[in-house]
C-alpha cells in the first residue's frame, strides 16, 4: 500500500509543477518574442517552483520504479490528468465539459484495472 501512496504524491507533485509552470508563464503576453519568453522563464519564481516539484516528483518516482513492476506503476502516471484537471478548475478557473469528465472517469477505471491484475 506504501507504494501507492508514493506513487500517488509523485504523481500530485508533477500536477503541482505544471500549475506552478501555467502560471509562470503566463503572467507575459502571448505575443512576447521567445528570447523574452526564455528569459522570463529562467528568472521566473513560480517556474523554479514548477522545476522544483518535478524534481521531488522524479525523486519520489524513482522510488516507486524500484518496488513496482514498471507495467503497473507507468499507468498511475495517467492520474496526472486526474489531478492536473482539478487543478486547472478550481485554481485557474479552467472550463471542465462534459467529455473531459467522461474522460477522468476513464482514466480511473482503467487505472482501477491495471492496479487489480
Amino acid at each position: 500500500m506504501m507504494k501507492y501512496i508514493i506513487a500517488l504524491i509523485s504523481i500530485v507533485l508533477g500536477s503541482v509543477a505544471q500549475y506552478f509552470l501555467k502560471v509562470g508563464m503566463s503572467q507575459m503576453p502571448q505575443d512576447t518574442p521567445v528570447t523574452d519568453k526564455l528569459t522570463h522563464a529562467l528568472t521566473s519564481l513560480d517556474v523554479w517552483i514548477g522545476l522544483a516539484c518535478y524534481g521531488l516528483s522524479m525523486v519520489f518516482w524513482l522510488y516507486v520504479l524500484s518496488l513496482m513492476e514498471l507495467g503497473k506503476a507507468y499507468p498511475l502516471v495517467s492520474l496526472g490528468y486526474v489531478f492536473t484537471l482539478a487543478i486547472g478548475y478550481y485554481l485557474l478557473h479552467e472550463p471542465v465539459n462534459m467529455w473531459r469528465i467522461v474522460g477522468v472517469v476513464l482514466i480511473i477505471a482503467g487505472v482501477c484495472f491495471i492496479a487489480k491484475s
